[in-house]
């Protein structure tokens, strides 16, 4: 195949601390911090009994009922032994596997939590007789704060089983913060004209996605955007009183083109509606913290507050603003987040915050100044955390490469610069067209990295896809979801924040695409590509009896459709000849709506479907 010579897996580099290198050590995901392994082995009784030695870790015996050990407090041997033990760190523990007795020690409940989740992948991945090795584990977050945050606001709201499987998943990866992007998706009283076509999330679902996480020990932050990003808001007439530009705007970098404004006026109006959202949102959540977003103002200086930036300047006119969003939070108990864009467009601006106020730096490319930018932040002496990104928007593949790079820059410069730590983001921008399913590997890698940092290779990561998503099936799709990521790279594609494919359907501006087209590939690039594509289509085809696996290669063969549609097109724009688009029946768009609607709620998905049937049927 054409595109051989693009697979690279690497050599395994272990930073284990190991007598015995053993198949079944080799096998955890997150790798723990430090192994050491013994002879000997602890043969698993059934069922296996767990003794509580410590009152305050009882909050944890549901998770052990769950899976499948039982309660027996004068057990001493052939079970296993929770206890209390002073660890440097509040989520550290300590995990012991003699012949005669399990010993899972920690300072705090959720220490033991997340030794619950190593010893489970031994118990489950134990192959030899129900044995485990003897070993001693001492495992501890690189990061105080790990991350993961998903944009729900972009047509794809998920359905409540799949929000409960990702929190699932994300405690198996020891993350321990939670945050789901809305705009317009909560089902607030007063504004129903907002979200009646979106499948909103209720407050009584907010609140049930709060207890999970916290069973979980994560900590579901709240986070609604606050000043720009109001489009969905702004695009109704009974709330353009509230925009800067009502009638719309126009800008070339990004370009954009609107007939409604997308941020609201920086002044008291603003902040007391916003303080009314405020009021019946927040209520539904346990955590102190809070994320306003406050990113991408973009028509700010255009409208209503054109004086006002003529004679302060931007900065000083959003700091302002930004100060009045702070006092609103505190007064709801709250403590801010946001995102440090604008701020950073005068990074001196960083040393006028408040010490109460939490920048939120985002980049999603390798070459992000995040040095630069967290050198800054952190001078300041303020909390602060990084945000990569999954880099699966705007894209029908991901882009798997960029993505690796950037979360390895992001978690470097967290641990440099003393950020609190990272928060990998996942959006949805434009249609939230992506496959669900090129979320895995970005999420799982990142999940990992945050807690330990250490080298995973590319056999590492489908090996624990197959175990986390799949439950340890032969022949999944975890291999391929990596390959499929690779596209742009093997296409030659450097486009920020896009894939190129998804960029020749739907970039605003096509005449630019095909010109870069032109100027930056070749026939031959886009033919490797094809290649690539033909050789995962093949292998997505295969049927499996297993639900979780036939979903996702649906879902990749999908991904992989639009994507040769995609550079189909743009080999016939590379030859001069006239590209065919599609009919608006093809029996694609149908599988789309299926796929969606096996994740997500069906709000969005008309617009959604709308967006790409225009995008693909029209020359």
């Amino acid at each position: 195949m054409a595109c051989n010579r693009f697979y690279n897996m690497g050599n395994r580099i272990t930073l284990y601390r190991e007598k015995v290198n053993t198949p079944l050590t080799n096998e955890l995901f997150p790798k723990p911090q430090r192994i050491e392994t013994f002879p000997g082995s602890f043969q698993i009784p059934a069922p296996l009994p767990f003794n509580i030695k410590e009152k305050s870790f009882e909050i944890i015996k549901e998770h052990l009922f769950k899976k499948g050990y039982s309660q027996d407090q004068a057990a001493e041997e052939n079970a296993i032994l929770i206890r209390k033990e002073k660890l440097p760190k509040e989520e550290a523990y300590r995990l012991q596997i003699k012949t005669n007795q399990i010993i899972l020690s920690a300072d705090k409940p959720v220490g033991i939590f997340r030794g619950l989740q190593t010893l489970d992948q031994l118990v489950k991945n134990s192959k030899n007789g129900n044995r485990l090795p003897c070993l001693v584990i001492e495992d501890f977050p690189l990061l105080e704060r790990r991350g993961f945050m998903l944009d729900v606001s972009r047509c794809k709201v998920p359905t409540m089983s799949s929000i409960f499987s990702l929190i699932d998943l994300l405690a198996q990866l020891h993350v321990n913060e939670f945050q789901l992007y809305i705009e317009h998706t909560y089902a607030f009283r007063e504004h129903k004209t907002i979200w009646e076509n979106s499948s909103p999330l209720t407050p009584q679902e907010i609140q049930q996605i709060d207890h999970y996480c916290s069973e979980r020990f994560i900590e579901l932050v709240p986070n609604l955007n606050s000043f720009g990003h109001f489009e969905r808001w702004l695009c109704h007439d009974d709330y353009k009183h509230l925009a800067e530009c009502p009638d719309g705007f126009r800008r070339e970098e990004p370009y954009m083109l609107r007939d409604h404004g997308s941020t609201l006026k920086p002044n008291q109006a603003s902040l007391d509606f916003i303080d009314s959202l405020y009021a019946e949102y927040l209520p539904n959540f346990s955590s102190k913290k809070f994320n306003v977003g406050m990113d991408e103002p973009w028509e700010l200086g255009q409208g209503w507050s054109k004086n006002q930036v003529r004679e302060k300047g931007k900065d000083k006119v959003y700091l302002a603003h930004l100060e009045g969003i702070r006092k609103l939070v505190e007064s709801h108990g709250k403590e801010m987040q946001f995102w440090a864009d604008v701020l950073l467009e005068n990074p001196e601006n960083a040393k006028l915050l408040p010490p109460s106020a939490s920048p939120i730096i985002w980049g999603y490319e390798p070459n992000h100044p995040f040095p630069e930018q967290a050198h800054i932040i952190s001078s300041c002496d303020l909390s602060y955390c990084i945000a990569p990104g999954t880099g699966t928007w705007r894209s029908f593949s991901g882009r798997w490469p960029n993505t690796r790079a950037n979360i390895d820059a992001a978690i470097t410069n967290a641990k440099k610069f003393r950020a609190e730590g990272i928060l990998l983001t996942s959006w949805g921008d434009c249609g939230n067209h992506q496959p669900w399913a090129i979320l895995y590997p970005p999420l799982l890698y990142g999940g990992a990295q945050m807690w330990n940092n250490q080298h995973i290779t590319e056999g590492e990561l489908t090996q624990a896809m197959d175990q986390k998503l799949f439950q340890g099936e032969i022949e999944t799709p975890s291999s391929i979801l990596q390959e499929l990521g690779k596209l742009d790279e093997i296409i030659g594609s450097k486009i920020p924040n896009s894939s190129l494919c998804w960029s020749i359907l739907f970039d605003p501006q096509p005449e630019k695409i095909t010109g870069l087209i032109k100027e930056k590939h070749t026939l031959n690039q886009f033919k490797d590509g094809l290649s690539l594509l033909s050789s995962i289509r093949d292998s997505a085809a295969i049927k499996s009896p297993h639900k979780s696996v036939q979903l996702v290669r649906d879902e990749i063969s999908l991904g992989v459709a639009f994507s040769t549609i995609a550079l189909q097109k743009g080999i016939q724009s590379l030859e001069g000849k006239k590209w065919a688009p599609l009919h608006s029946t093809d029996p694609i768009f149908t599988t789309y709506q299926k796929l969606w609607q096996m994740r997500a709620r069906s709000g969005g998905l008309s617009e959604s479907l709308r967006l790409l049937v225009n995008s693909t049927t029209n020359t």
